[in-house]
């Protein structure tokens, strides 16, 4: 787990900043940057994710934490569609 990634998603959430995420799906294959809205985290270990709003494909999304492999702030600020659970 990369620390640095995961404060990033943290600091978007308690701040209600869009954040860009740089994703390798499971296939290997890469869409490259993603804009999300970071909503909440479940599961543990190698199943640890992120659930988040994908603004492009308008519609929540999975992120497994492992396979994000960069992530950084933007300006914009959103209105959360749900509660915000990252604290």
């Amino acid at each position: 787990m990369n620390y640095q990634i995961l404060d990033t998603i943290k600091q978007a959430g308690r701040s209600k900043l869009v954040l860009r995420i740089m994703y390798t799906e499971k296939d290997g294959s890469n869409e490259g940057w993603r804009h999300i809205e970071p909503y909440s985290f479940r599961g543990e270990g190698e199943n640890e994710a992120l659930f988040a709003w994908d603004i492009e494909k308008d519609g929540i999304r999975r992120f497994t934490l492992s396979r994000i492999d960069n992530a950084g702030l933007t300006a914009r600020i959103f209105t959360p569609r749900y509660p915000v659970e990252i604290i």
